[in-house]
């Protein structure tokens, strides 16, 4: 139940952080910026609730940091800061700093100071305060932008009055009909998508409009300056030339060059495109995404894994009452030779079954949820998220008691059915000790004959009790399938990003520039290649609506492109090429799809919308890519190819020379951005996935200690006869321990084997289920986890010996082989 428990618990525990801090629905952001014109038509939308404008500007504050600078208003609803230590700011000279900047030395009541920037008032400010938003749910990614490095250090917060921007950056909108929706949730989503498509057809006339109000001011001031200097130039063409002085012809000449410089400026300000206007939901926050992956590869896991753990408790659980009812066989037809109903007899074992299973089903399930998804939110330590909020799953709980009262109420049943069936006479009779019989072992003589008497004997015994063997064997299979299962996750989760970029992408960097045409140099680049790289996002062209952030990557040419990516065959396994008849997609990105070879696309690129045909799936594992030829590009689209960004080979991969590299490309003209695929990937939805295998892999590993201990007791009791009879022929407690020790190790044996198929299958099928977002994870377990899985179930193995051991030394031969009757 604990394990049920913490994907619910980790979405509403980030549910009630972004109630609490009143996080936007949606944030909508234009490329000329935003205006009143555009506040009041979303203000006036019906389905919002709360819309607010704010500024902000991006510094390079120094060679190696970048800060985003937020406007803050007191009076704000949306979006609002969690202080960390200090206060926020209430002055024009104040400023609060993102608490992940206390690692840069920086402290309250400290002087920061921003180098002159356009939209800023001030440069001076006193730190007040330090602060998480929750715009970021990571606590150590910010985001990327085109200044600097490329990636965003850290942000800030200070006074609207501190800005002089005419433009909005931003507009945080809260809908009405969301807040009843627990956050991460498709039921969210879905509504979200709803209300975002109304909001984008009510400014759909905008991205013009704005573009107007941009240039129309400027166009017609240009336009009165041209009007005025053609007119001067006109009179100074009617003079005739023979009277015409060098004055007059040099004034000529100037209004000529001041016509074609203000014609110049006309055309630029015409080729002005016009505003793109993007809506990002809450999955643009960064980090958000992350942990509701993270959230529901855990819930998935959750699912699978207790399933198997309870098949295995209710094996063993079966396996103990069964044994307490056969040992009260006597008691039984005592009873019932007396008169007593078998309604009346069973009620003695039905209510001691009904309270074992829902007062143990309550007390594990109570400190399950009360410790388990705690204990697990708290090992997800890259976010920031601090403040645990935990529901009381009622449907767990019920699932709990009724799977309590399978393993005790319903193996009672099914044992008192067998056993009031017989007579009173045969019940108050022991059963018959299971006659020994040949098996097939014996029949191979060369291995038979070089065998021992006790060897025999032990061999004998394992297929005289063939249901208890079967049991010890599917039981430890089981522990030690969980075991092997825990380890493939680990191995898995650990192998996600060194697959990503050493199988599939093996490019390091990405450099967006203004010019296609430019080459980009430094000296730790070993190769470059041209190529279109730009997000964009894909649905299926009919069917369900289902969309995708994709990356797509077209190249200039496709000569040596499987140099910078693999495109391996995600059925097949072969090398790809790309051609001219479509589009390679990902894995995950057609299995989201539901896409194969043939399978049409919706792609849209900015405001363009592209129909692509599917010519092929490729092995990927983090991130949904489509691929394609430049030639092919410009068949589906109405926009000519561009190459803008260059793909990267670096000799040395260390921070040190990354950022070096990341700095002398900034300085080249038309570099706007410089990304890191791999090292901008640290988490993707799995850091909490590693911590959770521990949980599991311990518990397995104590379900491990408990079957073996049960079995062993339940063997011990039912040969405890027998166990007598051998030591008054004289064995030593050495050798009756070796008698009954031997058993356990060749059973304990064939169950590692057998579990480590079981663990194969169960790691498969949970990876599988665990795949959100997009993320596909590698299937593999290595040779460490077969080896530890083993070892624990052979140290638990050894333990229950030992105790084994002294239990038969203490034996009372007399007691034991008492009569009966």
């Amino acid at each position: 139940m604990g394990i049920r428990a913490t994907g619910p618990d980790l979405d509403n525990s980030a549910d009630k952080y972004f109630a609490q801090q009143n996080l936007g629905d949606l944030n909508v952001t234009s490329t000329l910026g935003l205006t009143n014109k555009d506040l009041n038509l979303v203000r006036h939308d019906k389905n919002i609730q709360t819309v607010e404008p704010s500024h902000m500007v991006t510094v390079k504050k120094s060679q190696n940091q970048v800060v985003q600078v937020y406007s803050y208003s007191k009076a704000a609803k949306l979006n609002k800061l969690k202080v960390v230590s200090g206060k926020l700011p209430t002055k024009a000279n104040q400023i609060v700093l993102d608490a992940k900047a206390k690692s840069d030395g920086y402290k309250l009541g400290q002087t920061y100071t921003l180098p002159k920037t356009d939209g800023l008032k001030g440069q001076s400010f006193k730190i007040v305060g330090f602060v998480n938003s929750p715009l970021f749910v990571s606590s150590t990614d910010r985001g990327t932008t085109n200044v600097g490095s490329g990636e965003v250090d850290y942000f800030a917060y200070t006074p609207q009055q501190v800005f002089n921007q005419k433009a909005y950056a931003t507009l945080a909108v809260r809908f009405n009909n969301t807040a009843d929706l627990i956050a991460g949730t498709s039921q969210y989503n879905k509504q979200v998508n709803h209300d975002q498509a109304q909001l984008e057809n009510r400014l759909n006339a905008r991205p013009e409009q704005r573009r107007a109000e941009l240039i129309g001011p400027e166009l017609t001031k240009v336009n009165q300056q041209l009007t005025k200097l053609q007119k001067q130039a006109k009179q100074l063409q009617s003079v005739p030339s023979q009277y015409q002085s060098a004055t007059t012809k040099a004034a000529a000449k100037k209004l000529d060059a001041g016509i074609a410089k203000l014609q110049a400026a006309k055309t630029q300000l015409q080729k002005t495109p016009r505003a793109t206007y993007l809506y990002n939901d809450r999955t643009a926050n960064v980090g958000y995404q992350d942990y509701f992956d993270e959230s529901k590869s855990i819930a998935a896991i959750a699912v699978i894994f207790p399933g198997f753990f309870l098949f295995i408790a209710v094996l063993i659980t079966f396996t103990t009452i069964s044994r307490m009812i056969e040992k009260n066989r006597r008691e039984i037809g005592l009873m019932r030779a007396l008169g007593y109903t078998k309604g009346f007899i069973s009620m003695k074992y039905v209510i001691y079954s009904v309270l074992a299973g829902v007062l143990g089903s309550i007390a594990g399930g109570i400190l399950g949820t009360m410790t388990l998804p705690k204990f697990i939110f708290s090992m997800l330590s890259n976010n920031n998220l601090t403040q645990y909020a935990g529901v009381i799953p009622w449907a767990f709980i019920v699932e709990a008691i009724i799977a309590g009262l399978v393993a005790t109420l319903g193996s009672a049943t099914v044992v008192l059915i067998i056993n009031l069936r017989e007579k009173p006479t045969e019940l108050m009779r022991e059963r018959a000790p299971k006659a020994g019989k040949r098996i097939l072992m014996e029949r191979i003589k060369p291995l038979w004959n070089r065998m021992n008497f006790n060897q025999k004997v032990s061999y004998r015994n394992l297929f005289r009790y063939k249901t208890r063997m079967i049991m010890t064997i599917v039981g430890i299979a089981g522990c030690t399938g969980l075991m092997l299962a825990g380890f493939g996750i680990r191995d898995s989760v650990n192998d996600l990003i060194p697959d990503q970029f050493n199988q599939v992408q093996h490019y390091q960097g990405i450099v967006t520039l203004s010019d296609s045409g430019k080459q980009v140099h430094d000296k730790n680049i070993s190769a470059q290649k041209s190529a279109m790289v730009q997000s964009i996002t894909v649905s299926p062209t009919k069917g369900t609506k289902r969309n995708a952030t994709v990356t797509m990557v077209a190249p200039k040419s496709t000569a040596h492109f499987s140099k910078y990516v693999s495109l391996t065959s995600a059925k097949t396994g072969k090398a790809q090429k790309l051609t001219n008849s479509g589009v390679i997609i990902t894995e995950k990105l057609a299995t989201d799809m539901h896409a194969k070879k043939g399978t049409k696309l919706s792609a849209k690129l900015g405001n363009k919308l592209l129909k692509v045909r599917v010519a092929g799936v490729t092995k990927n594992y983090a991130g949904h890519y489509m691929y394609l030829t430049s030639k092919y590009f410009n068949q589906v689209s109405t926009t000519k190819y561009a190459p803008t960004s260059r793909l990267l080979k670096l000799k040395s991969e260390s921070a040190s020379h990354r950022h070096q590299t990341s700095r002398n490309l900034l300085k080249q003209s038309g570099v706007l951005n410089v990304t890191y695929p791999r090292y901008a990937s640290s988490s993707l939805g799995t850091v909490g996935l590693s911590s959770v295998v521990l949980i599991f892999i311990a518990l397995s590993a104590a379900l491990g200690l408990v079957v073996l201990y049960n079995l062993t007791n339940v063997n011990i009791s039912e040969r405890m006869r027998e166990l007598s009879t051998i030591k008054v022929l004289g064995f030593y407690d050495n050798e009756v321990t070796a008698y009954v020790a031997r058993e356990n190790v060749v059973l304990t044996l064939a169950g590692i084997v057998f579990g480590w198929f079981i663990g194969l299958i169960l790691h498969h099928f949970i990876m599988i289920k665990a795949q959100t977002g997009a993320i596909l994870f590698p299937l593999t377990v290595h040779y460490p986890g077969y080896i530890w899985s083993a070892v624990l179930t052979a140290c638990f193995s050894l333990v229950v010996g030992v105790i084994t051991h002294y239990k038969l030394k203490n034996i009372d031969m007399l007691d034991s082989l008492s009569s009966s009757e």
